[in-house]
């Protein structure tokens, strides 16, 4: 029986899937899909898929995932479409107290996509008060290729930002992010956007590390005392 041919929209899903799967190849990952669900595979084969059948066959092809994993991955795989993400806001002129956090984005609610794959940077104002998106940065797949250097292109898209939460990054990429003056936060796969903001704003509020405090706008004698505050 001939094996349905993928639309472009459902490719992109099942790319996206394999990713969150540890070392599991596109080519690999359609494999188990299709024994899964048989040689038709689209949208609705897809959606009648249930979560012990996937870890099932995700086994039987030596694939060793936490149930975590499974239910994030199978969720990106179903998923009709992306979310759509809330509208960003305008940044304020005066943004002092404040700092430019990028995270990864290609699920707006948590951190689901790795740094050199993702779709798109959310970008969000934090302060020790307010958490709000104020930008949402694409990553142009023609401009990537044209670059020298892929991780280098990334990284000059979220150039202005201090903090950067991804589930993945590796060793050169987080090296070249660093070099543009922004600390990469490597975060459990599925983490909530929003809790890990609430967390970012209480550091903030509480006793910022210099290089915060400085990205912020808090003057040296102010940074002193509150290094001071945190460590008596």
């Amino acid at each position: 029986m001939r094996q349905s041919a993928l639309t472009r929209e459902l490719a992109l899903r099942i790319g996206l899937a394999s990713r969150a799967l540890p070392d599991t190849a596109p080519k690999l990952f359609v494999s188990i899909l299709h024994a899964c669900v048989g040689p038709v595979l689209d949208g609705n084969t897809l959606a009648e898929l249930g979560e012990d059948r996937f870890r099932q066959a995700l086994s039987n092809f030596g694939i060793s995932a936490d149930p975590q994993t499974v239910r994030l991955t199978l969720g990106i795989l179903q998923s009709i479409a992306f979310p759509d993400p809330p509208k960003p806001q305008t940044l304020p002129a005066d943004a002092a107290g404040s700092i430019l956090v990028a995270v990864v984005s290609d699920d707006p609610t948590r951190i689901a996509g790795h740094f050199g794959s993702c779709r798109q940077f959310l970008i969000y104002q934090v302060s020790a008060d307010e958490a709000r998106l104020i930008d949402i940065r694409s990553v142009d797949m023609d401009a990537q290729r044209r670059h020298a250097d892929k991780n280098t292109y990334r990284a000059e898209l979220i150039a202005d930002c201090r903090v950067l939460y991804t589930a993945s990054i590796g060793g050169p990429a987080a090296a070249k992010v660093v070099k543009f003056g922004i600390h990469p936060i490597k975060t459990e796969l599925g983490a909530v956007v929003s809790e890990l903001l609430n967390q970012l704003q209480t550091v903030l509020a509480d006793a910022p590390p210099p290089w915060l405090a400085k990205s912020m706008g808090i003057r040296a004698g102010r940074r002193i005392s509150l290094e001071q505050e945190s460590t008596s």
